[in-house]
């Protein structure tokens, strides 16, 4: 009975020599953290706002050229013009005649036969007035003149000018040389006698230029006349073979 009571309490000394246990930890009550939330996104970049679109601004319509009958009208509603009208239909010229004084000028289209003899004539403006209104006039009465000379079939034809201090000009259209000598316009063909065109007065005006007429057996002859009267220019018309 001695031993087991020894080993009892050997066993109770080395319990005692050790120590109790540890107390078991108590479970932690702290709720585990939670995540962090995810990153909100980047806000999305606004697109720049769209270029307000201009309209276009249509394109002006071209303007029509003018007719052959206007470019005519033109030229005669100037001083100085170098342009005479033919018309097959009325078998006649038109032409502007200008004349002047001290006091100004006055401006008349001319419409003759096909010798040159007048037949009718349009008063563009008288003296005074020509000096003062000239640009006003004409503006108003180009689209009643070229009315006209469209309507009659009146052709723009251009001079050919007369080279000054010179008696001759050469003239392919018509195949000759013209000679002018005191008045008297003469033809030269090779191989020819010379042919006498026409006198353009006793008093030898002073050649301007020449006009060729289509299809015409005629010629128009642009002079400032000798007898200072004051016509600036006169239409003379001859013949040709």
């Amino acid at each position: 009975m001695v031993r087991p009571a020894f080993r009892l309490l050997a066993a109770l000394g080395f319990l005692a020599a050790c120590g109790s246990p540890p107390p078991a930890e108590a479970p932690d009550a702290t709720p585990p953290a939670e995540p962090p939330p995810p990153a909100a996104p980047a806000p999305a970049e606004e697109p720049a706002p769209a270029a307000e679109k201009v309209p276009e601004t249509p394109a002006a319509p071209a303007e029509a050229a003018p007719s052959d009958a206007e470019v005519l009208a033109r030229d005669f509603l100037k001083t100085g013009g170098r342009r005479i009208g033919y018309s097959a239909t009325k078998k006649g010229f038109a032409y502007p005649l200008e004349q002047r004084k001290e006091d100004g000028f006055r401006l008349d289209i001319l419409f003759t036969d096909e010798e040159g003899r007048k037949r009718d004539v349009m008063t563009v403006c008288d003296y005074a007035v020509c000096v003062e209104r000239l640009d006003e006039i004409a503006k108003e009465l180009l689209p009643k003149l070229a009315a006209r000379l469209q309507d009659d079939g009146y052709a723009s034809i251009r001079g050919i000018g007369w080279p000054s201090g010179r008696d001759e000009l050469e003239v392919n259209l018509i195949g000759m040389k013209l000679k002018y000598t005191s008045g008297r316009l003469e033809g030269l063909r090779e191989g020819k006698p010379p042919l006498t065109l026409g006198r353009l007065g006793t008093k030898a005006p002073e050649l301007l230029a020449v006009f060729v007429v289509p299809d015409v057996k005629r010629l128009g002859v642009l002079a400032k006349p000798a007898d200072g009267k004051g016509v600036v220019q006169e239409l003379h018309i001859v013949k040709l073979p």
